[in-house]
């Protein structure tokens, strides 16, 4: 029983949920290229995450026209992952507990992941459009989502297919997301710092 116990504790330590991936720079897969995930759940199913770091040319607006004469249909829309690119997910914080479904979760501090987009809809068109700019929590809505099934990723991360690292809401809600790779990578320091300035390895010149 102990022993069942103590290589219970051991699985649980490589759960990465609350996690970021950071793509190495040998990553091959466009669809991760230079990217930052927020890992929301991970456990022996699988893992979900959102890319955080990759905006794309389009907003709220423009995926459904209803929010085109309001504030929050000018809201960017990112590329969560390549998986069902259709769903909307939302990333805020600080929004009202009364626009928070059931299956809403925080991964790291002031960072709740709202999987149910249209708990957050009328919100969004009233409340939220009516804040002073300088006043709203910060909402970003991502199209579709990162997945991998049971021992996958175990797998992508056995042959250094991403750095692990604690996520940051600071890279979450960056205002310059086009930086996140960049930025969240050189703080690491040491070889990390020199990959994310230069974007090769030394070991590859």
């Amino acid at each position: 029983m102990a022993t069942d116990a103590k290589n219970m504790q051991e699985r649980e330590k490589m759960w990465l949920s609350g996690f970021f991936l950071i793509s190495d720079v040998n990553l091959s897969d466009p669809n991760f290229r230079r990217t930052v995930v927020l890992l929301i759940s991970h456990d022996t199913d699988g893992a979900f995450g959102l890319v955080v770091n990759r905006r794309l040319g389009a907003t709220l607006a423009d995926a459904i026209p209803d929010f085109a004469r309001t504030d929050a249909g000018k809201i960017p829309l990112y590329e969560g992952g390549p998986v069902q690119q259709r769903y909307l997910f939302a990333i805020h914080s600080g929004l009202p507990d009364d626009v928070r479904s059931e299956h809403a979760v925080d991964p790291i501090e002031h960072v709740t992941f709202e999987p149910a987009f249209q708990v957050l809809g009328e919100y969004l068109k009233t409340s939220w459009s009516q804040l002073d700019p300088r006043e709203r929590p910060p909402v970003h809505l991502y199209a579709g989502y990162s997945g991998w099934a049971g021992g996958q990723l175990e797998n992508e991360l056995e042959h250094g297919a991403w750095i692990v690292r604690p996520a940051a809401a600071k890279h979450v809600f960056s205002a310059a997301p086009e930086e996140g790779w960049r930025e969240a990578l050189g703080e690491l320091g040491g070889i990390h710092k020199i990959v994310a300035e230069t974007g090769y390895k030394p070991s590859m010149n």
